[in-house]
């Protein structure tokens, strides 16, 4: 055994403080991480297997009225080269929910679903499922966000129900009210089931259901690319049945599905790459804190070396204190991390994400990733710098000659004009530049930690804010197809017997109609009973109805229904039609694809003001050029996954740019869109307006709100509150401790020359004041020096995080976030600036009388 080993003890027992702090900060990483990890390792494992357990689709479409048989058959027959499909009714209905007791009068949508018992099954956290008419089962998410429980009551579209369990649905793992929306909405969205009867009576008290057909290929094992080719055919052949699809989603593109998955392998990835900074910043403070003792016992090492000792025995004797340091923080700080972090981190997601009851799944390169990869991480960066600081000769260590490349290190001369001071304290400066350098690359890293952790609320706000902003009306409205809202009250009468009649089934009505036309009255009345008696009138006012329908051609498109609900001349005039269409732009790199939002409007709006539509141009959002940087003049290919067809614009620059950076959306005046997207001429399939409207349910799809806009940044601070406030207080941790260690060896390095000025008559004030000064004026300017590198880095990095993500969001730090970070740093360093006053006092001045060779 090497006897070099009985230093070991005294070196750790002199320099406890530096070896603690690491020691600490590496645990405490290393535990937040393995935490981390090992509650996403467990929750994928989980989301992975509810695919199976819970039969989650393999996709959806939407048409706009209810599908025939005919028209479902179509699509089962297209599927079958790929296998075979099950399509399975799923309609859903946008209720607005009211707390019974005591609503706080905040706009909420519960996304109401028929109780499912083949597809997209729920787990009850909590309660049954429904039963009875007036029962409804919630999110377990939203109930929380919402204060619900088990028996309370509320209001859905007017209509009393009562809670009598708590959910989660496998095809809602994300609550998003939009696919295309940004983030989650756990507060004023949420979904939720119903029985049959409680279903059908929300639709009589006015529920507009949307007609979703899920669907689940015979192979489940089918690609990506096969369920697409199959998704597509069986569009094909409902459109060339009749059906109007509007929505066709995939389970890889549905964000209800992919998007907590997607969520946490990124999170994961950002911090693994975290930890593994930490580490090496870590690593680099062994170096300097090595290389100061290496050159503080230079003579020692010469005469080690000059008395037969080998290099690679004292590189290894340097090297333990940082091994043992750094192999019982990975070990340590992974247990406490598997054993006591995983719950609240397990808790961080289960806040966000409807998910079933967890279940702890182990995995094995968890360990390798947060104890052995830190360690090697930490180990070989601390040898490479061992190894470059102890290729000197003997003689060269003897001579103290370690800091130089050879002979005397001599300093250049400094102006005399200076002050003794001013030159004191720029010698201390080049005296430890490394030391300084490795100072300002410390602080720019928890700064930058710092200024992320203070700035993504406001970001997310700001975002939220532009997104508010960029509502050009107080209701957006989108129809399922074109609806007229002027008409006479004959007009209305005649669709709202429309209206009446296709409630029945389409079978009865071409029976109806084909007793008709053979003229059998016997047949005749047996069809008009059988219609009366689903429509609960009688026999006269089916005729009635028919006889208001039978001028009208519905199966002519050029004739838009008119709303049966008078919503009154002033509010009328006041709305705008506009018609909107979502396609897809290829990210790029493997980052999935953007839904980009088209909109045609009138060319003179009287809402979206300045945008400069007509003669086919395409004005483009300012979110767009920004995050994809296209140029003048380029083609921009978008796909149309309804139609399967890939559509072409032109970027036609600054011109035709329009809106904040978070605009996503391409503007062209109507007949411009018609033609574009080969609509009939007077196509529209929506209302801009400042005023509330109604509209039959039948045609109503959605209205966005500004309300509906600020619940992404109220969601986004509720759901990274917790988090961002443990970031904050790791920030401020790596900034006491790294300025600590790091200043600290500047002192440390000066023992001898403190020493000397103790001898020649300094108090420790004014020593305090060369020193500790030096070193604040250091800290100052690396914290001031450092914010515009770091605000340029921290807005390449969110870019880089959020390019697989829809829409663009670019860092906000206003002047307020970067003057807490700033002010955060210093009030750091002071506490760091007492320690070192103390350490001065503490050198004796024995130390200028130690003999140096």
């Amino acid at each position: 055994m090497s006897p070099l080993i009985k230093r070991l003890p005294r070196e750790l027992r002199n320099n406890l403080g530096k070896y603690v702090g690491i020691f600490l900060l590496m645990c405490g990483a290393i535990a937040m991480t393995s935490g981390f990890l090992l509650a996403c390792y467990s929750i994928s494992e989980l989301i992975v297997g509810m695919r199976e357990t819970y039969n989650i689709e393999d996709g959806r479409f939407t048409t706009t009225f209810e599908a025939t048989d005919a028209q479902l058959d179509a699509a089962t027959d297209a599927a079958e080269p790929a296998g075979g499909v099950t399509i399975y009714k799923n309609y859903a209905i946008d209720a607005d929910l009211n707390k019974a007791d005591g609503d706080d009068g905040t706009n909420r949508t519960l996304r109401t679903y028929a109780h499912r018992t083949e597809v997209d099954l729920a787990a009850y956290a909590e309660g049954e499922e429904p039963a009875g008419t007036d029962e409804v089962a919630i999110d377990r998410v939203f109930a929380t966000n919402n204060n619900l429980a088990i028996g309370d009551r509320l209001e859905l579209e007017g209509r009393t129900y009562t809670i009598c369990g708590i959910l989660t649905l496998a095809d809602s793992q994300a609550l998003f009210l939009n696919n295309s929306d940004f983030t989650v909405n756990t507060i004023t969205f949420g979904v939720a089931e119903v029985s049959e009867a409680g279903f059908s009576a929300l639709e009589e008290a006015g529920g507009a259901p949307a007609y979703i057909y899920s669907f689940c290929f015979t192979d489940r094992d089918l690609t990506v690319a096969e369920r697409t080719d199959a998704e597509k055919d069986m569009v094909s052949a409902l459109t060339d049945e009749g059906a109007r699809v509007i929505d066709l989603t995939d389970a890889d593109s549905n964000q209800g599905i992919s998007y907590a998955t997607d969520d946490i392998d990124g999170d994961s990835a950002i911090w693994e790459t975290l930890l593994l900074i930490i580490v090496a910043i870590m690593a680099f403070i062994f170096v300097v804190l090595t290389s100061g003792t290496i050159e503080e016992e230079s003579a020692i090492i010469g005469t080690l070396l000059a008395s037969g000792y080998r290099r690679r025995e004292v590189v290894a004797h340097y090297l333990a204190l940082p091994t043992i340091v750094g192999a019982v923080a990975a070990l340590l700080g992974t247990a406490l991390g598997t054993q006591f972090m995983m719950e609240p981190m397990k808790n961080l997601y289960y806040g966000s994400y409807s998910l079933p009851p967890f279940v702890l799944s182990w995995d094995w390169s968890i360990v390798a990733k947060t104890a052995v990869a830190p360690f090697v991480v930490l180990v070989g960066i601390t040898l490479v710098g061992l190894l470059r600081k102890m290729g000197k000769t003997p003689l060269q260590f003897l001579r103290h000659e370690a800091s130089g490349k050879s002979g005397t290190k001599r300093g250049f001369t400094l102006p005399e004009r200076m002050g003794f001071v001013a030159r004191f304290r720029l010698r201390v400066f080049l005296r430890n530049l490394g030391n300084f350098v490795t100072l300002f690359l410390g602080i720019a890293f928890a700064a930058l930690l710092m200024l992320f952790s203070l700035g993504v609320l406001p970001t997310m706000q700001h975002y939220a804010d532009n997104l508010k902003n960029s509502l050009v009306a107080e209701h957006q409205y989108t129809l399922k197809a074109p609806l007229e809202l002027e008409g006479t009250s004959g007009e209305r009468e005649t669709w709202q017997a429309v209206a009446r009649l296709q409630q029945v089934d389409g079978t009865k009505l071409d029976e109806l109609q084909d007793a008709a036309d053979a003229s059998d009255l016997t047949a005749l009345y047996e069809k008009l009973d059988d219609v009366a008696s689903d429509l609960g009138v009688s026999r006269q006012d089916v005729l009635g109805m028919v006889e208001k329908i039978e001028d009208i051609d519905l199966d002519d498109e050029n004739i838009h229904p008119v709303n049966t609900t008078d919503n009154g001349a002033s509010k009328i005039s006041q709305a705008e039609k506009y018609a909107v269409y979502t396609l897809e732009y290829d990210r790029g790199a493997g980052n999935g694809t953007e839904t980009i939002t088209v909109y045609g409007i009138l060319e003179d709006s009287a809402y979206w003001k300045d945008v400069n539509v007509g003669d086919g141009r395409v004005v483009v959002g300012a979110g767009l050029v920004d995050k994809f940087g296209w140029q003048d003049g380029e083609k921009i290919s978008l796909y149309d996954k309804y139609e399967g067809k890939t559509r072409e614009v032109t970027y036609a620059g600054s011109s035709c740019t329009w809106g904040a950076n978070s605009n996503m959306n391409l503007y062209m005046s109507l007949a411009d869109f018609n033609e574009f997207f080969g609509n009939d001429a007077d196509y529209f399939n929506g209302y801009a307006s400042n005023e509330a409207l109604t509209f039959d349910s039948t045609y109503y799809a959605g209205d966005t709100t500004p309300d509906d806009m600020q619940a992404v940044g109220d969601q986004f601070v509720d759901m990274m509150g917790e988090m961002l406030g443990t970031l904050v207080g790791l920030s401020v941790f790596i900034f006491v401790l790294f300025i600590y260690l790091l200043t600290k060896a500047v002192i440390d390095r000066s023992a001898r020359s403190i020493s000397y000025m103790k001898v020649f008559g300094y108090r420790d004030g004014e020593i305090s004041k060369l020193y500790v000064r030096s070193i604040t004026i250091c800290v100052v300017a690396s914290l001031v020096l450092s914010m515009p590198l770091i605000i340029v880095g921290l807005k390449a990095i969110f870019k880089a995080m959020l390019v697989s993500y829809s829409g663009n969001i670019q860092i906000w730090a206003p002047a307020s976030v970067i003057a807490e970070t700033m002010a955060a740093g210093f009030v750091s360093y002071l506490v760091v600036a007492l320690l070192h006053m103390r350490s001065i006092r503490r050198v004796p001045m024995a130390e200028a009388l130690k003999v140096q060779e």
